[in-house]
């Protein structure tokens, strides 16, 4: 809204009663304003004119509605930059004291603001207020600030309760309340490996073998003592895998009367006489690969490192290239190994054995012919992709 020129109504039209001399005696009413010593309330959304006729509005007190819920008050002011103000930003900060603020106790003058009042804004949970360490504010500090090292008298303690010639310690379990306990309550609580080396006391004489803190039958106190396997270990429970691995000297096993060796036999272990030794040997493959299949008139020597007869020994045809349904691998026994034509089989190969080898001959040049690995129909081999290999054993 914007205010109008006429500050004051009319209670009555007087045109009826002073005919054409009452608009006179409307102007004189309508626009009648204070002295410059009174002042009014003026409502509006903006700010008043002040200017030529409406200069008297300086004295008025304007509330403004722009918002309703919250009208401000606001007065002109002349000095400084001329204008209206509001009266709440004519009082500056920190300027409000206690002879200022209402009391809501009328019968205690010092009782001016409740403690509803006061700002936890800086402050956390429990804390409470004191004076800082300049006596220049307040702070919000935690009890455990308030209560520093040595402030609490040791004798201002409750010991009601703890019977006279004991001892006893103050502490909490857990989240309940504050408790006198027993020396051995403590001791009790403490966590496994909290008590330091360095606290336990030593043996009373120092020696080059360690001793340690045992207890046996009878003690009345724990004591230091030598590690005695005798007494110390049960009977048979000294378990080899407490053992290092090569650890035990043969000279700790009880010997045999003569030459033998250590064995176990249904779960009982004794000495029994050394048993024969059977050495081996195999051409290796790279030797074999070299030993192909010997002609007529030609023989074939296949070395062996027994540096005696063999016991027994074993010559084979070794498949180094597929052939028919063998393949790379495969071993034939060259004793089952036939020459010639169907219905007309005859071993191709002879044999004779010494210290350092065994010779192969081979007495007829005709085909040698096998039977097939899969199906046992006759197969004629192609020579060029066997070889020869021989095992041997002997016992000493």
């Amino acid at each position: 809204m914007a205010l109008n020129t006429n500050p004051f109504i009319e209670g009555i039209d007087p045109s009826g009663t002073f005919g054409g001399y009452a608009s006179v005696l409307l102007q004189l009413i309508r626009q009648a304003k204070p002295s410059s010593t009174y002042g009014m309330i003026l409502f509006d959304t903006t700010a008043p004119d002040v200017t030529g006729a409406n200069a008297w509005r300086k004295s008025c007190i304007w509330l403004d509605l722009t918002t309703p819920g919250t009208p401000t008050v606001n007065v002109y002011k002349e000095g400084g930059s001329p204008g209206w103000s509001n009266v709440q930003a004519l009082i500056p900060p920190l300027t409000i004291k206690n002879s200022m603020i209402s009391n809501p106790d009328p019968l205690d003058a010092d009782k001016g603001i409740s403690i509803t009042k006061l700002s936890p804004i800086g402050g956390t949970a429990n804390q409470l207020i004191r004076i800082n360490g300049t006596a220049t504010g307040f702070q919000f500090v935690s009890l455990a600030a308030l209560v520093t090292s040595g402030s609490i008298n040791v004798s201002s303690l409750n010991t009601t309760g703890i019977p006279a010639g004991q001892m006893r310690f103050a502490g909490t379990i857990g989240p309940g309340v504050a408790n006198w306990y027993l020396p051995s309550q403590l001791v009790n609580a403490l966590p496994d490996g909290t008590i330091s080396t360095d606290l336990i006391a030593p043996a009373t004489a120092a020696t080059s073998n360690s001793k340690f803190l045992t207890t046996r039958t009878g003690d009345p106190f724990a004591a230091w003592r030598y590690f005695d396997p005798a007494v110390d270990l049960l009977a048979n429970t000294l378990g080899g895998d407490r053992l290092l691995n090569n650890s035990v000297p043969i000279t700790k096993i009880i010997p045999s009367t003569v030459q033998s060796m250590l064995v176990t036999s249904g779960g009982v272990v004794d000495w029994i006489a050394i048993p024969p030794v059977t050495t081996a040997f195999v051409s290796d493959i790279t030797t074999t690969l070299t030993q192909g299949m010997p002609t007529v008139g030609t023989p074939t020597t296949l070395a062996h490192s027994l540096a005696a007869i063999p016991l027994s020994y074993r010559v084979v045809l070794y498949c180094q290239t597929n052939d028919g349904n063998y393949v790379n691998g495969d071993e034939i026994e060259a004793c089952n190994i036939n020459g010639g034509s169907a219905g007309d089989w005859y071993n191709v190969f002879n044999f004779s054995v010494t210290s350092t080898s065994v010779i192969v001959r081979r007495f007829a040049a005709g085909n040698i012919v096998v039977l097939d690995k899969t199906t046992g129909a006759t197969h004629t081999i192609n020579e060029s992709r066997w070889r020869l290999r021989l095992y041997a054993m002997k016992v000493v």
